[in-house]
């Protein structure tokens, strides 16, 4: 007997027996299909129609299928049927949990590595998490789409249709091989399991994966400079003296950053003579005049902005049956432009209230937020006040605390991204993601057959099948199941049709990487960097002295002059006045220049697809 078995929650254990016969199972149809990147089993069960109240009142539970005694699924019911007017009445199960969203969301949220420390030499297992999934591929709030978390990963969410837990499943590896051979398979038609052949990938999948930033330096230099002049036109230099904020040159880069006057303090007497006859009864007299010391410091300040770009191209080489001769062996270039990278792109903005359900927010100890153009952790777990306040408004307790954006580009002098750390990580990041396409579409090779019941209703699509055949192409084939469809019909015959998707490898071996490779989930590459190209040293212009600095018309000048103009005839005071006390400085100009741009390349070695199937058996 087949029954639809009321649950008291979605993960109760089967009522105890005696099992009445008001919802027994006519007939009934369990099935599961990888058309996405979330797999839901579901089971439609035809029963006698037990009235309009009978399934308004089961609408809201959740129900077991059981033949024999044995569970094979369990669900809640997805809507009240259309049709109630008939004898016989079909309903339909999803295998999902109450607030599946929300659980399948946590478990992909579970899996999103944000801005870490993160090591490339570090040991496979430590740096895995973060080369699974990388933010700077990821829109600033990912969490509505839990398949992104999985980008990086050869797998595919599946609810299991007995527990209705969420869980991963490998595209080409089951969780259990069920080798079926030839006696396993149903009795059929002569034509055997059906094969169909889909698009096999090139050998060659390639991705371009773009970086734009804006390399700054601003600050003050390290050392100022403090100096003295003596001058006889002491104010007029006082007077035309910087003040800090004024540039240095013309559009280069620098500015005062301080600049003062620390004190003025008289110099000895310097006396000119009066020689000629414009000066009357003084001629031949004497005229006294006393320079004064100027103390003064100088600090200059720096600006520098460069747009860059960096682009790899990533080239994977896929260890591929070459099934149609194609002379065109690479695919078409895709291409990511990942997220600012001198941004925190991982904390969330601080919210007065879900932008979902308009309830007030609560943060606990060591929450994460953005607000006031900063970032802040949660000291004390409270409800968001009106307003972001750092500090109660009341008791005066601190609520926050300051830390570090988490940015991807901590260093904003850098004129490289991904050479660094962080760049290797979106490199092996992206080699993931391409790895998982070219795996995806190597699956080319569909294989239907249908199989023995007792077998059968164990398949899922978690699992793979081994299949005999002198039809197909080797004779066998091995896939990762991508459909399956167990069906009771009414008078008791049972039937399981599978499909599994076989993947084209060509039989090589798991490269292993040797000196100057580098590995990421088995796949083994060369990285190709250009030099770089720094048309200023930002790191250096703290320490970097200007090109010039002098003093012009100090008072030995200025004295010459006067004695000059003295045996001249000509008045000295006068021809001190002309050679006034300046202050020169020039650092080499630091201005933007054009875009820069440098293009790096990475190839790997072939990777490692498996061989489910022998498309060219007579090479």
């Amino acid at each position: 007997m087949r029954y639809l078995l009321p649950l008291t929650t979605y993960d109760a254990s089967l009522p105890a027996q005696p099992w009445t016969n008001e919802w027994v199972v006519l007939s009934a149809t369990i099935a599961e299909a990888e058309d996405s990147d979330i797999i839901v089993p579901v089971f439609k069960a035809v029963i006698k129609n037990p009235g309009i109240s009978g399934i308004v009142t089961g609408s809201s539970r959740y129900y077991a299928l059981v033949d024999d005694g044995e569970e094979l699924a369990r669900g809640k019911m997805l809507s009240i049927p259309a049709s109630l007017g008939g004898a016989r009445v079909e309903m339909e199960f999803h295998c999902k949990p109450p607030s599946s969203d929300d659980v399948l969301q946590v478990a992909a949220d579970a899996l999103r590595t944000g801005e870490v420390d993160y090591d490339p030499d570090a040991p496979a297992a430590d740096r895995d998490a973060a080369e699974a999934y990388d933010p700077l591929f990821q829109s600033r709030d990912p969490s509505d789409d839990p398949a992104s978390a999985l980008v990086g990963r050869p797998e595919v969410w599946r609810w299991d249709r007995k527990t209705l837990a969420i869980t991963r499943s490998h595209l080409t590896d089951g969780a259990v091989l069920h080798d079926i051979g030839r006696n396993g398979l149903a009795k059929q038609g002569s034509d055997g399991p059906s094969l169909k052949i889909g698009q096999p990938p090139k050998s060659t999948a390639q991705l371009r994966i773009s970086a734009s930033w804006t390399q700054e330096a601003k600050g003050r230099q390290t050392v100022s400079i403090s100096d003295t002049v003596t001058s006889f036109s002491w104010q007029d230099f006082q007077q035309g003296f910087p003040h800090p904020g004024d540039s240095i040159g013309s559009n280069t880069g620098w500015t005062f950053y301080s600049a003062s006057i620390d004190g003025v303090a008289d110099a000895a007497l310097s006396t000119f003579l009066l020689n000629g006859d414009r000066f009357g009864w003084a001629k031949n007299g004497h005229v006294k005049c006393r320079p004064k010391t100027v103390s003064f410091s100088l600090c200059a300040a720096f600006d520098y902005r460069q747009q860059r770009q960096e682009h790899v191209l990533l080239s994977l080489r896929g260890g591929v049956q070459d099934v149609l001769y194609d002379e065109q062996s690479k695919s078409p270039v895709e291409t990511i432009d990942l997220a600012q990278l001198t941004i925190d792109n991982v904390t969330p903005e601080w919210l007065y209230e879900d932008p979902d359900t308009f309830e007030r927010m609560h943060y606990d100890v060591g929450d994460e937020v953005l607000a006031s153009d900063r970032a802040w952790t949660c000291l004390i777990a409270h409800d968001a006040t009106d307003d972001f306040l750092v500090r109660d408004p009341v008791s005066g307790v601190a609520l926050w605390e300051r830390r570090d954006k988490r940015a991807p580009l901590k260093d904003a002098k850098s004129p490289k991204f991904f050479d660094t750390d962080r760049g290797i990580r979106a490199i092996r990041h992206a080699l993931r993601r391409l790895y998982r396409n070219v795996l995806k579409q190597s699956r080319c090779a569909e294989v239907s057959f249908e199989v023995e019941w007792s077998l059968g209703k164990h398949i899922t699509c978690a699992d793979a099948c081994r299949v005999e055949h002198p039809l197909i192409p080797g004779g066998e084939a091995t896939g990762k199941v991508t459909s399956v469809t167990a069906q009771i019909a009414e008078g008791g015959s049972r039937s399981v049709s599978v499909t599994i998707s076989c993947a084209d490898g060509d039989g090589s071996a798991a490269p292993v990487g040797g000196p100057g490779q580098e590995e990421t989930a088995g796949i083994v590459y060369v990285r190709t960097t250009p030099g770089v190209k720094e048309p200023v040293n930002a790191y250096g212009l703290a320490a970097k002295s200007p090109r010039v600095y002098s003093i012009v018309n100090d008072w030995t000048v200025q004295e010459a002059a006067g004695n000059s103009a003295a045996l001249a005839g000509e008045d000295p005071v006068v021809a001190l006045g002309q050679y006034p006390t300046q202050l020169r400085l020039a650092f080499d100009p630091i201005a933007e220049q054009d875009v820069i741009v440098r293009r790096l390349s990475v190839t790997t070695r072939p990777v490692f697809i498996p061989r489910g199937i022998n498309l060219t058996p007579e090479v």
